[in-house]
């Protein structure tokens, strides 16, 4: 075996493997937020999901971040929808309401805004936000929840450091697995095997990634646990194939 394309494959494996880790650790950011979210303030239930709701996934100690939801009326009449919006204040048992009356002409769209800041967080961890929308027959009452992260890096704002964190473990990813093709063409065989295990890898951290923030935390860490799984079951293949081969 050439020594030089076996240096190139490890650190092909190697490279990808932080990449791979990067992206779980950047799902579970976005799931842990939405599932702490969907506990909090667990006594307002509601008969629909808000899927309009948008927020940031992490905002950083100074900023100023705006939490959004747009609203449609479908009827052929006008509405009014009553809105509420919860947002922690520093604890999870402490909150501010925020109540809205939205006049909607028919099939007319408006947006709704709250600002958070990292004042909000509950233990200086998660803003969690729970909006909620009374029912107006025949439209159902519809609630949506999220969580933002706060963390401690200046001189960017949360956006462009999940942006910037999500486009770096895409590439680190992509160049690992480049590497190791490099180093094994032609692909065949374990080649091939590798590269097949990479791709289900990256696919399903990205899949999990875009549900996640689709606001779907239940799919997000149903993604993630097979995530892990589907690694376990991947070094287990090959260590056994690589028993097998010696």
């Amino acid at each position: 075996m050439n020594s030089k394309n076996k240096t190139i494959r490890i650190l092909g494996v190697l490279i990808f493997s932080v990449g791979v880790l990067a992206g779980m650790a950047l799902l579970g950011i976005v799931v842990w937020g939405d599932f702490e979210a969907n506990m909090f303030d667990p006594s307002v239930k509601q008969d629909a999901s808000l899927t309009t709701l948008r927020c940031p996934v992490m905002i950083t100690e100074a900023e100023t971040a705006t939490v959004t939801a747009t609203f449609t009326n479908p009827l052929e009449r006008p509405i009014e929808l009553y809105t509420r919006a919860h947002i922690t204040e520093g604890y999870v048992t402490l909150m501010r309401e925020i109540i809205t009356t939205l006049s909607l002409d028919p099939g007319e769209t408006k947006p709704l805004h709250w600002t958070v800041t990292s004042d909000d967080a509950a233990f200086g961890r998660l803003v969690l936000v729970k909006v909620t929308v009374n029912r107006k027959y025949p439209l159902p009452s519809r609630q949506g929840t999220c969580g933002i992260l706060v963390v401690g890096l200046p001189y960017f704002t949360g956006n462009q450091i999940f942006a910037f964190t999500l486009a770096a473990s895409l590439l680190i990813m992509a160049s690992g697995a480049g590497l190791w093709v490099v180093a094994n063409r032609p692909l065949k065989d374990l080649g091939q095997d590798v590269i097949v295990a990479m791709g289900v890898l990256a696919g399903s951290v990205l899949a999990g990634m875009i549900v996640g923030l689709r606001g779907s935390w239940l799919f997000g860490g149903l993604i993630f646990v097979i995530t892990v799984l589907l690694v376990g079951a991947i070094i287990g293949y090959f260590v056994n194939r690589g028993g097998k081969e010696q």
